[in-house]
């Protein structure tokens, strides 16, 4: 079948529309954050968004994205040994690692849970899953259930009496809701008060959100000593596995909350949560920062604002532990090959919460350049060697064979 003129210079006018619109919208945002930074007005604005536009057309920033970093700031110099990459250029460079068709199997909660119990993985226990709409729900109980009634029944006698709830396909701490029992109803997060077929209802309300039902995970009692904030706060730690199948962790950082927050997500810096990196060989963490989002790059945070305890020199409970963890679970998800995971520090050892595909890049911490060579360079030697122990594993023999060797 020939495709007419016509018709092919009719789909060459729609990209170019469409490229057009996009480029407007980056010149457009570009000049508003350079306003932010020095008014329109003023006679250095002209040289300031010429300088903000070839740093993200030469580096590939979105607008806001180098914004936050601080790139736009005038006389900006970052140290000659650190490198900022920016996510459109990561996201290439994972996707020449991870197979696009296992993203689902990361991004969808209720997948991935569910996975991960099937390959051993620790995580919080799976109570629920609730769709929208008419469909029926998965319970840990092996019942569907189908009615209001039926969850309602469910909430009161079967779930614990804390619990969490997360959208199946959410990010960054999106839709996440804490319930505790409080007489004949549950109290959430907000401290708005429920009956059990409300939270039903709140559940159901959109259609087209489905929600995991899961086990609420507490903090090691140091690091709510050293918070004190309840809220769960992960260890973030980036996987690669090489080729030679063997895993390296490439960067580690531990999430902690300042203030009341319920959830310890960076959220890109605008969530007002601090992150602090952490040793590779002994989880003993350095100086914590954090993205203001104003503009003004990264801010050094020497102590927590919270407690006052120097986040220098702290070392995160469970580390060998957590690092195993990683590296395990790492060989469980191949052909993937590179993932940010966030583990809890529990009372009882670490779980992992969490695995992102396309994780973003941790440009604050300064080591975004020798991960990036890491990445794109599997035969260098990364910033940690793999653990013996692991590299004759194989995730899949016990799926296959039965072969029950630890």
């Amino acid at each position: 079948m020939r495709i007419g003129p016509g018709l092919y210079g009719g789909k060459i006018l729609k990209r170019l529309a469409k490229r057009l619109v996009q480029n407007w919208k980056v010149a457009k945002t570009t000049a508003v954050l350079c306003h932010r930074i020095v008014p329109f007005w003023s006679p250095g604005y002209p040289v300031l968004l010429l300088r903000a536009r070839g740093i993200c057309r030469t580096g590939k920033f979105d607008p806001a994205e180098a914004f936050r970093l601080g790139l736009f700031q005038p006389g900006f110099r970052h140290p000659s040994h650190v490198e900022y990459v920016s996510r459109r250029r990561l996201t290439k460079v994972q996707e020449s690692l991870n197979p696009v068709g296992w993203a689902p199997l990361l991004k969808n909660k209720d997948l991935f849970y569910r996975y991960c119990a099937a390959m051993d993985v620790p995580i919080p226990r799976l109570y629920a899953v609730v769709s929208g709409g008419r469909l029926p729900g998965w319970t840990y109980t092996g019942r569907l259930l189908r009615t209001r009634e039926d969850w309602a029944t469910f909430f009161d006698r079967e779930l614990p009496a804390e619990f969490v709830v997360k959208p199946v396909q959410g990010a960054y701490g999106r839709g996440f809701n804490l319930f505790r029992q409080t007489g004949r109803g549950y109290t959430d997060a907000a401290g708005v008060y429920r009956e059990a077929g409300q939270v039903y209802d709140l559940l159901v309300c959109d259609a087209g959100e489905t929600y995991v039902v899961q086990e609420r995970l507490h903090n090691h009692p140091e690091l709510v000593r050293f918070s004190g904030a309840e809220a769960l706060q992960t260890v973030r730690m980036t996987t690669f596995v090489d080729n030679e199948g063997q895993v390296r962790l490439l960067h580690a950082h531990w999430k902690t909350i300042e203030g009341s927050e319920i959830v310890d997500t960076f959220l890109r810096g605008l969530a007002g949560n601090i992150e602090v990196p952490a040793d590779l060989r002994h989880g003993v963490l350095t100086v914590a920062n954090r993205v203001p989002g104003t503009g003004s790059s990264v801010v050094a945070i020497p102590t927590h604002p919270k407690t006052g305890i120097a986040f220098k020199g702290f070392a995160l409970p469970f580390w060998k532990e957590a690092c195993s963890l990683a590296k395990q679970t790492a060989l469980k998800f191949i052909p993937v090959r590179t993932i940010g995971w966030d583990i809890g520090l529990t009372p009882d050892g670490p779980v992992v919460v969490e695995g992102n595909i396309w994780w973003d890049p941790p440009n604050q911490h300064g080591d975004m350049g020798e991960i990036l060579r890491v990445l794109t360079e599997p035969s260098v030697s990364g910033p940690q060697q793999s653990d013996p122990s692991l590299d004759d594993r194989d995730p899949w023999r016990n799926l296959f064979t039965g072969d029950s060797r630890p």
